[in-house]
Formats: C-alpha cells, structure tokens, sequence
C-alpha cells in the first residue's frame, strides 16, 4: 500500500501537476519551484525531524525503549506540517481534470492510512493517557484540512502566474514523499532478504 501510494504520488505529479504549473507559468519557473519543493521537504526531513515516521527506513525508536516519553510533541508537529503539505497539494489539485484530481485523492488516501497507524501507535505509547494521544492525533492529522483552506483562500487571489508557482512547488513535497515511501519500501526488502540470507547462511 505504502510502495502505491508512492509510485501514484510521483506519477500524478510528473504527469499532471508538473505540466500543469507549466502551463500557467513556463517550464523553467514550474521545475525551478518544483526542485525547491522537494529541496525544502528533503530539508525537514533529514536536518529537522523525519517527516513521515510511516516510510522513514531512517527512523528507529528502539533507542528509546519502552519509554516514549517526550518523543510525542516533535513527531506530532511534524505530522501537523505533512498533513499540512497534503491538504495544500489536494487543493491544488482541485484545479486538474477529474482524473488527476480522483489519482491525486487516492495517492493520499493510501498514504495516509499507514501514516495514520504509525503516528498512532507512537503517540499512545509516548503519551500518558489515551484520549490526549487520540485528541493530538486528530489534531495533528487535521492540519491537512488547513493545508486545503488556506491554498483555496490564497488561490483565490492569486494571478495565473502564482497559481503555477504554488501548484509546482506542491508538486516537488509530493515527489519527494513518492520517493521517500518507495526508497522505505526498498530498504525494508532489503533489511528482511539479508536477515533471510544471515538465518539460511547460520
């Protein structure tokens, strides 16, 4: 599910958003905001906090142990800030054909779900009580409705030109989480064929 919901994100952004921003705004300013699209979220990602603990080979929290404690508000943040991301890309989006936007819908939706079971498990065994953790989940999973809100306001009084910009730029944080869920697939294969081999060889 996870490689799926990678492989439609990159598909749909090179084949519809991409072209798409390029038709409002040239080429070469819908590749320039796309490659700082995704240089901005390789940034959070690896010098901030990883930005999808779902598809992140690099993130292991047996460091931590059994306790949790404190790693809550971090991850949440960063969760806010991708489902922020996502919102944003989904309105964008609304502005493609039915195809793109239904492909966009479902690249999301399918990444969403092992993100969902990833932040919640962490969040209830990093936070005291149950409901605060279901309560701060939701929260941080609601930023994607205010992704969705405030493109649509600013879109609403964008030029042409800028629309191109924003949907180009939402389409670079979409590749890089193509890439990201896909380079986590990858790796974990290969995590589980050596330990196949190491068992087999021993």
């Amino acid at each position: 599910m996870l490689a799926a919901s990678g492989a439609i994100l990159i598909a749909v952004s090179l084949i519809g958003v991409i072209p798409e921003a390029a038709a409002r705004s040239g080429w070469l300013v819908a590749v320039f905001a796309t490659a700082i699209g995704f240089a901005a979220l390789w940034t959070v990602d690896h010098l901030v906090y990883p930005i999808c603990p779902a598809c992140s080979h690099q993130h292991q929290h047996e460091e931590y142990g059994d306790n949790l404690q404190g790693f809550a508000v971090p991850l949440l943040i960063a969760i806010g800030v991708h489902s922020f991301l996502d919102g944003w890309g989904l309105s964008m989006s609304q502005q493609g054909s039915e195809f793109f936007r239904l492909a966009f819908l479902l690249g999301i939706a399918l990444h969403k779900i092992p993100e969902g079971l990833a932040v919640g498990a962490i969040a209830r065994e990093a936070m005291k009580s149950h409901w605060t953790s279901i309560a701060a989940c939701i929260g941080a999973e609601a930023m994607t409705l205010a992704g969705a809100v405030v493109a649509s306001t600013l879109a609403a009084h964008l030029t042409t030109n800028w629309e191109g910009i924003l949907l180009a730029g939402a389409a670079g944080t979409f590749l890089y989480l193509g890439y990201h869920a896909l380079e986590g697939v990858v790796h974990e294969r290969i995590d589980a064929s050596r330990i196949r081999s190491s068992m087999t060889n021993s």
